[in-house]
């Protein structure tokens, strides 16, 4: 399949938008897609994939005022690139307010699907602006073929706030990056982070912001502290809430319990993820309901071989074959999260058993690869999908 790809995310800030722009790229390439991906131009060069190939807009500058010229300028571009390119289909993600894919669908007569990875309207536009914003999205809705969403609860915002058909919507979760190179044994990565072998090591790692219930996670700690003296904390990962973090850890008395790395490149998990025996990805009860209890950590954490603990108030919707394999407690619940690490920790076998059924989903379902490979899948059945 020959794919337009259109992404207007800041590839120089290392984050899950740059981890996921670049893992579905290559992820096409190794599905056999040949890719024209329309790109803001990055400091450093992009990896190279097979059958890929870079088209910039220019420099990631952010910032509202920089919009007009940057919808204009990749709305000529990828004008440019239909009227020179056979391609039988566009692909793009984070629209919010870019037009240009949804006008060279319609004037090059191309199915369009889009991908929706956050809230539809990011940011506290003012009023009038949101208003138009709005406006768009339900145009590049009605002209999309087909909505890649990672959410159960996003799916449903779109069916009833923009009243997207259900028969649209594709419920597909983020991938992770395979993990490569060797990894360390887990005395040796918890060595390098300072820790007991013995210490038992809940994980969290990604963006620290005000989604994830680190509040909860740490209160949770503190009902384990005398039975799970042992029990540690590592936070790998950056972010606006990191300072909050740590106050709210030495106001538990529990900084010498808590590991903050900071923010680690994906190429040396193999070396840090094996001191980790849980993964959590608990958001607030609110990020729940927006959001959904299954995000990209998922895949990392099954990848590396950890069961996971996340907080939701049902999987309904979600793959049934992965939600045996979770550890769900209610959102904002510390007695229950504390419950279920004590199990965890207490019964080794269950904890390992876990972990390994969980890598085994990830690995056939949740790769990058795998999850283009049923993108693709989806493109070419979707009925628009034979437009001329």
């Amino acid at each position: 399949m020959r794919l337009l790809y259109f992404a207007p995310v800041n590839l120089d800030r290392p984050n899950a938008c740059q981890t996921h722009t670049l893992g579905l790229l290559q992820g096409f390439s190794r599905q056999g897609a040949r890719v024209a991906a329309v790109l803001p131009q990055p400091m450093r060069p992009l990896p190279r994939f097979a059958g890929v190939t870079y088209h910039h807009t220019g420099p990631y500058r952010g910032g509202r005022r920089h919009l007009p010229r940057e919808i204009i300028a990749s709305t000529l571009l990828l004008w440019r690139l239909c009227g020179k390119h056979a391609f039988d289909a566009i692909y793009a993600r984070d629209m919010d307010v870019f037009v240009g894919p949804r006008l060279c669908s319609r004037w090059f007569h191309l199915p369009f699907f889009l991908e929706i990875d956050d809230t539809p309207v990011e940011g506290d536009y003012p009023a009038q602006v949101r208003r138009w914003v709005e406006y768009n999205l339900r145009r590049d809705y009605q002209q999309a073929c087909g909505l890649i969403v990672p959410s159960v609860p996003r799916s449903h915002i779109l069916q009833e706030r923009f009243q997207v058909p259900a028969g649209k919507i594709h419920v597909i979760l983020n991938g992770a990056p395979e993990l490569s190179g060797p990894s360390a044994s887990p005395s040796e990565a918890k060595n390098r982070l300072g820790v007991p072998a013995d210490s038992f090591c809940l994980g969290y790692v990604g963006t620290i912001n005000d989604r994830y219930d680190f509040a909860t996670i740490v209160q949770a700690m503190s009902r384990c502290r005398s039975s799970l003296p042992q029990l540690r904390l590592v936070l790998v990962g950056d972010g606006p809430c990191l300072p909050a973090v740590r106050r709210f850890v030495q106001t538990m008395a529990l900084t010498d319990r808590v590991i903050f790395t900071g923010f680690v490149q994906p190429e040396q998990f193999p070396a840090l993820l094996p001191a980790l025996d849980v993964g959590l990805m608990n958001l607030t009860a609110a990020a729940v309901a927006e959001h959904g209890p299954l995000h990209t950590k998922l895949a990392t954490y099954g990848l590396a071989g950890l069961p996971v603990i996340t907080a939701a108030t049902t999987l309904s919707g979600y793959p049934e074959d992965l939600v045996q394999r979770l550890f769900v407690v209610p959102p904002e619940d510390p007695g229950a999260l504390a419950d279920v690490i004590l199990t965890l920790a207490q019964q080794p076998h269950l904890k390992t058993a876990a972990g390994l059924a969980l890598q085994d989903f990830v690995r056939q379902k949740l790769t990058w690869t795998a999850v283009a490979g049923e993108i693709l899948k989806i493109m070419a059945v979707a009925p628009c999908a034979q437009t001329p």
